[in-house]
């Protein structure tokens, strides 16, 4: 088969690579269209992380079930499909209850296991439910791509269950922090402040139900949030962008006993003081790693969320590289699609 495999910063080759060995537990999934993480972006224009030469990236995609193995029974093939796969050690405490997500040791799709920039991949543990979803025909391949970031944004508003009548920052304005703002508004949060740097991210958050959408090219977003809510401040701020001085931005907006909820990805130090999570009684809720894909798809079926807007490019596989650097300089580009 044809993968698109990672060999170090900015280099991308598309090569024939061995076709995937099926767990006993998982199935293989012919891959329909496979989306760049802002994770997948990271390694990809610096290293590390689970990008050592010869690795497949790529977490978030749809596709179709070729083959599946004798321990899984709530599938068949020709189902089409989003998952996340991952393998912990199997000897830890987690992994004996069957939480290997948990496992210090946790590997996952395009981390440590061959990921969807290719023509198949495998997906062990693999189970319907909350890391595994069906997709209703009323979905397309392309929007499936979508539920991983989707489902992440999911799982940072559940965390927190704001009410109608709370004042909510979004910091950052990829697809899960426009899909945040979208989650918000289904659920009937009428004041959303978001802040993004990039024009058409801007007017798609707007589009998504931002009462306030800041430049944060041009404006401050802590006065702003200052005038909208005057001395209350935010109740909750969804630190998106993984931005050390939007952390501290979010903890000078949220009011005494709000929440701040960290779902941006920090690829650098962030130097603050407990202090000031201490002495406001400020909730800080770190949201990675949990998923939520049924609920994800559930919201795309349901119109809930659009996310066909936020998906700006597509490519072939034989480009994986091409669509790299688009979603790395596109001042346009919001998700951009591989499809093998």
């Amino acid at each position: 088969m044809k993968a698109a495999v990672f060999h170090g910063a900015h280099e991308i080759r598309v090569e024939e690579y061995p076709y995937p060995k099926l767990p006993d537990d998982g199935v293989i999934i012919k891959v329909n269209s496979s989306g760049i993480c802002g994770s997948d972006l990271h390694v990809y224009s610096r290293g590390g992380r689970g990008g050592g030469d010869g690795m497949i990236m790529g977490h978030e995609f749809s596709g179709d079930i070729v083959e599946i193995g004798k321990d899984v029974t709530d599938v068949k093939v020709g189902d089409r499909v989003v998952a996340i796969g991952g393998v912990g050690c199997g000897e830890c405490y987690w992994c004996q209850q069957g939480q290997y997500i948990k496992c210090s040791k946790l590997s996952f799709l395009g981390y440590g296991i061959k990921g969807a920039f290719a023509e198949y991949t495998a997906i062990p543990n693999f189970k319907i439910g909350m890391y595994a979803e069906k997709l209703p025909d009323s979905v397309s391949y392309e929007e499936g791509a979508t539920a991983e970031p989707l489902s992440v944004a999911l799982y940072a508003v559940n965390q927190v269950q704001p009410k109608p009548d709370d004042i909510c920052v979004v910091t950052g304005l990829g697809i899960i922090g426009i899909c945040v703002i979208q989650i918000l508004r289904s659920r009937g949060v009428k004041t959303i402040i978001a802040s993004g740097r990039r024009t058409k991210r801007l007017e798609i958050a707007k589009q998504s139900g931002a009462e306030v959408v800041v430049d944060a090219a041009k404006e401050d977003i802590v006065p702003v949030v200052e005038k909208v809510a005057g001395s209350r401040k935010a109740d909750v701020v969804f630190e998106v962008a993984g931005v050390p001085e939007l952390f501290h931005k979010a903890l000078q907006m949220v009011h005494r006993g709000g929440v701040v909820d960290l779902v941006g990805l920090y690829m650098e130090q962030v130097t603050w003081s407990p202090s000031v999570i201490v002495g406001n009684d400020i909730t800080l809720i770190g949201c990675g790693l949990r998923w939520d894909l049924p609920g994800a798809v559930e919201l795309l079926a349901s119109g809930k969320v659009d996310t066909k807007p936020m998906i700006t490019h597509e490519f072939s596989l034989d480009q994986t590289k091409e669509a790299f650097e688009t979603q790395l300089t596109s001042q346009d580009a919001i998700k951009v699609i591989v499809k093998p």
